[in-house]
């Protein structure tokens, strides 16, 4: 394993040289850690730098955590994937939804996101008790029946918080603290709302996003288009981890050395849903499946929150673990690219870098009147059932594509926009007399004619 070492040695120099990346990062191979290290701040108001025990919000890399919890309590006969929801919920609103489907994306259930966003006193921060209320109160529309196809849904994975809080009668946060975070040594972990209540953690990584109109970074808090942060901060079971890659590898040691959930329960996680119509993505029980040709079985779980990218990946055939945990908004392509480089490098593959990581983009204030002609329904040509919603709100405009939540839109002209840190362009355009939206993701366009 020298060359290895000596390849992610030289990469590391280099992304440190060229402040490619800013968060921790660990990389580890058959039980033998060939790298860890820790690039930029965790603090820019103070230059505070990261180092590896810094604490992040791990945003959806709680998820497999979340999953875990439930097969702890089917390991112990204390409910079964198959219970209904209904069972441990008995007030929950919605028949036919089992823990199985929670677990794997395969409920219907629409995310959580917009029903606070339209209903919620924004000077709160919710929990997960109040999205329960709501589910219960409003009953949003579920997008299909269970089992027929996967759609990721936070709101699947908070309830399954609260089912573990029915069957234990504990708190979500202390049963993961004595079931999971102790026993595994995880000492530097823990389930919980930091702005919520109201704590420090010592060498906390803040998140940071870029103000597309003043040109800096600055606190996810303090940015419009992410202020959800602050009054969703409550909520645990699909995010709301807080941890650091040292503390993440312990748990991936503990699954993946079989000590920890039965071989049994293992392989149902990483089976991936069987489910009516065929889906773009393979999903087990909080874990996202691939097999690649080269790098065979891959289990791993991405997370995003505003200010924060973190990534657990797990090479199961060769023994590999990479894990990136970021805190400082950046082009999500270029992303991706540093992402792939230190996997190379695992493998001792070479490697390519950008010359230099792309600028974000900057953005223009547009005259209200001119998005207001943008507002409406757009089909997709290739789905005419499929609508994209643009809609304003508070002199914003937004886009809702299926299966997606509500995004906002930035101006670069009055016609051309841009979804901040997705390298996603979105293009108003009249053709043969159409209005037409196209969204422009690398090479691949999507049309929608207005309605």
């Amino acid at each position: 394993m020298t060359n290895t070492k000596a390849n992610l040695e030289r990469l590391f120099v280099d992304i440190k040289k060229r402040e490619l990346f800013n968060g921790t990062v660990l990389v580890a191979k058959k039980g033998e850690i060939l790298y860890e290290g820790a690039f930029g701040d965790a603090d820019l108001s103070t230059n505070r730098p990261l180092t590896s025990r810094s604490v992040f919000n791990l945003a959806s890399v709680s998820k497999p955590i979340t999953a875990t919890a439930i097969l702890l309590l089917v390991q112990e006969d204390k409910l079964s994937l198959d219970d209904s929801v209904q069972k441990w919920i008995p007030n929950f609103p919605y028949e036919g939804i089992t823990i199985r489907h929670l677990l794997n994306h395969t409920s219907g259930l629409p995310d959580y996101l917009d029903l606070f966003e339209m209903y919620w006193d924004k000077a709160k921060i919710a929990d997960n008790d109040d999205l329960l209320r709501y589910l219960i109160k409003y009953k949003p529309e579920r997008l299909f029946a269970p089992n027929e196809r996967v759609e990721y849904s936070n709101t699947g994975y908070i309830l399954l918080a609260i089912i573990v809080e029915r069957v234990t009668d504990m708190d979500f946060a202390d049963f993961l603290q004595e079931n999971i975070f102790k026993p595994l040594k995880m000492t530097r972990t823990q389930a919980i709302g930091v702005r919520k209540e109201n704590i420090e953690i010592d060498d906390y990584a803040y998140g940071y996003v870029y103000d597309v109109y003043a040109g800096e970074y600055v606190l996810a808090d303090d940015f419009e288009e992410s202020k959800m942060v602050t009054y969703l901060d409550g909520m645990l079971g699909d995010g709301g981890v807080q941890s650091t890659v040292r503390d993440l590898y312990l748990y991936e040691r503990a699954l993946s050395t079989g000590n920890f959930i039965n071989d049994e329960l293992l392989k149902e996680a990483y089976t991936p849903a069987v489910t009516e119509t065929e889906t773009p993505f393979k999903y087990g029980f909080g874990w996202i499946l691939e097999d690649d040709k080269e790098k065979g079985q891959i289990i791993w779980h991405s997370g995003g929150w505003p200010g924060y990218a973190t990534s657990l990946r797990r090479f199961i055939d060769h023994d590999i673990v990479v894990i990136a945990l970021k805190n400082k908004e950046q082009d999500f392509d270029f992303e991706q690219q540093v992402l792939h480089a230190i996997e190379q490098a695992a493998f001792d593959e070479s490697y390519e870098l950008a010359v230099e990581k792309p600028p974000l983009e900057r953005a223009q204030v547009i005259p209200v009147d001119a998005l207001k002609r943008l507002v409406g329904d757009y089909a997709l040509t290739e789905h005419p059932d499929l609508i994209i919603h643009v809609s304003l709100e508070n002199n914003r405009l937004f886009i809702e594509i299926p299966g997606s939540m509500k995004l906002e839109l930035h101006a670069k002209t009055e016609k051309k926009f841009f979804l901040r840190g997705l390298s996603i362009d979105v293009d108003f355009t009249t053709e043969d007399g159409k209005e037409l939206v196209k969204i422009i993701d690398g090479t691949e366009v999507q049309t929608a004619e207005r309605q």
